[in-house]
């Protein structure tokens, strides 16, 4: 927007400066906005990618790191809520069970009140697992609150 500085007041030109500081106000906040959204979504898809992997390579102890203080589980058609630390045994020894081939993320979301799921196929040498990871913000941190290893027979 351009003025001619000639046709106005120095009381006049005074009132526009408000208005254009605040339209610069507004358009940094914004800015602001986007780019804290943005490293939010990016350190939430960080750590999904983390435990995607590993869940692949059978890491149960980098998996544990982001277990909530009590973790719903299911392996096979054992379905129970455990503690982070009786989870993290679990899930060791279902690792250490069956030699894991290949993991793939079928499908990922998010609803509404921030919890994150990602469903997908576990591949072992025995069997093939459909995967439901369930993962919320807590404490400023992304964790699993649901985890299941369901076989697909």
């Amino acid at each position: 927007m351009q003025v001619k500085l000639e046709n106005y007041s120095v009381l006049s030109m005074a009132r526009l400066l408000p208005t254009n500081i605040m339209m610069i106000m507004k358009n940094i906040l914004s800015i602001s906005i986007i780019v804290l959204m943005n490293c939010a979504i990016g350190m939430g898809q960080e750590s999904n990618d983390i435990i995607g992997n590993a869940i692949k390579v059978g890491n149960y102890k980098e998996l544990s790191k982001y277990f909530d203080t009590k973790v719903d589980l299911t392996i096979g058609s054992k379905e129970a809520s455990y503690s982070k630390a009786q989870a993290e045994l679990i899930v060791k020894d279902f690792f250490a069970k069956d030699k894991i081939s290949n993991y793939q993320v079928i499908h990922r979301g998010k609803s509404p009140d921030g919890a994150q799921y990602a469903i997908g196929t576990l591949t072992t040498a025995k069997t093939t697992y459909r995967t439901y990871v369930l993962t919320k913000e807590a404490n400023g941190a992304l964790k699993i609150q649901q985890l299941r290893f369901e076989a697909t027979e």
